[in-house]
């Protein structure tokens, strides 16, 4: 059984009303009369008052909303004008990329009354992979991979600071750091991690909702670049490039993410997967660098139970955005490399060497904006051997 903290909530504010150009609030009207509403909630298993942030509750009456800001230190009451209400309550828990507390319900204010709301953690990411090619263009070529970045969110988001890393994945039974105990944290996998440049928080590199961000290992035209009758892209319009010094090759744009750490010095592209692999973007506390993160010797493991000294840097669950577990689709046994709530299950990989990707699906489009399934199960959320289409718009939703 779950246990839930009674905690009571609410803000005393005079209630306006949200239509334009109305001189007077229902409350003025003659005949209207005005009761105080207890907003009481119940939290999450884990999850107190302390924990939360941006705790807001939205009353709807109609077509008129009003947004409140909670105060989650004191008690206090609403005072709402009668009539028939909804009500949604929505925070973000503190310390972590992606978890919220979420609420509704309703009532029939024509007293002075209570209305408890039950508060469930729910784990949605504004940033997601909107699609992933790893499994080459044609055998042995190596540099025509990509990752498409979505904002999937109605609000601008950010890529200062975020990170993108490559667990090994495509496992057939518990890695490691899973049979030691240790579930909650990813290891870096080929040993390269990479990261938009700036801190996270930063403000310098703006995605606006529904926009989509390309980065290649090698911002280049593949399909001139690999022997004849590849399948490789063009991704000479990438937005962004992932460049690793000793790759000894050339940079094709400006804009280069950062390597942040590598401590293999033989891989010549970031996030190699031909047959299966598994991919996080992760956002860290606002603030803090990837550099400086990567740097700290507390991030950093060696393999349990082993003597190998390769290093691996470790993203911890709560700073992951959006991870994707691909599975060899040749295994017959496969165990997930993430905790359910990043990723519950993997999706397929591609046919190796048919310049095949994997794409997050299209779940509606509203106004000609696409907006992506996003249950934190890729297995529901992708479709594999999808076209290869770096920034293109969908136009159709996904059945």
């Amino acid at each position: 059984m779950r246990k839930t903290f009674l905690k009571t909530l609410g803000a005393l504010l005079a209630f306006v009303a949200m239509v334009p150009f109305v001189s007077c609030s229902e409350n003025d009207e003659p005949g209207v009369k005005s009761y105080e509403v207890t907003v009481n909630l119940t939290f999450p298993e884990g999850v107190d008052a302390a924990s939360v942030q941006d705790l807001k509750l939205v009353t709807t009456k109609g077509t008129v909303s009003d947004t409140i800001s909670l105060n989650t230190t004191t008690a206090e009451k609403i005072t709402l004008a009668q009539g028939q209400y909804t009500f949604s309550v929505s925070g973000k828990i503190k310390d972590d990329a992606t978890a919220h507390v979420v609420a509704t319900g309703s009532a029939d204010v024509y007293a002075n009354q209570a209305v408890t709301l039950a508060l469930q953690t729910i784990y949605q990411s504004p940033l997601v992979f909107k699609a992933l090619y790893t499994t080459g263009g044609v055998a042995g070529y190596v540099k025509d991979s990509y990752f498409e970045i979505v904002n999937n969110s109605d609000d601008v988001q950010y890529l200062d600071g975020v990170i993108l890393s490559a667990p090994t994945g495509n496992q057939t039974k518990a890695n490691a750091w899973q049979a030691t105990g240790i579930t909650d944290r990813y290891e870096c996998g080929q040993g390269t991690v990479v990261a938009f440049p700036g801190v996270s928080g930063g403000k310098k590199y703006p995605l606006q909702p529904g926009e989509s961000v390309v980065v290649a290992n090698d911002a280049a035209n593949h399909s001139k670049l690999a022997k004849a009758g590849n399948n490789c892209p063009d991704l000479s319009n990438a937005d962004w490039e992932i460049q690793i010094t000793n790759s000894g090759d050339p940079s094709y744009i400006d804009r280069t993410l950062s390597v942040i750490f590598q401590s293999n010095r033989y891989m010549k592209a970031f996030g190699l997967g031909f047959f299966g692999r598994a991919y996080i973007l992760a956002k860290l506390p606002d603030g803090m660098s990837p550099e400086s993160y990567a740097a700290d010797a507390n991030n950093v493991m060696t393999t349990p139970g082993s003597t190998s000294t390769m290093q691996y840097l470790m993203i911890p669950s709560k700073y992951v955005l959006d991870a994707v577990d691909i599975w060899n689709s040749s295994n017959e046994n496969h165990y997930a490399t993430f905790l359910a709530k990043d990723d519950a299950q993997g999706v397929l990989a591609s046919t190796a060497w048919a310049g095949k990707c994997v794409r997050r699906k299209v779940a509606k489009i509203v106004n000609g904006r696409a907006y992506y399934q996003d249950t934190n199960n890729s297995s529901n959320d992708f479709l594999n051997n999808q076209p290869l289409t770096p920034g293109v718009k969908p136009t159709e939703v996904d059945k």
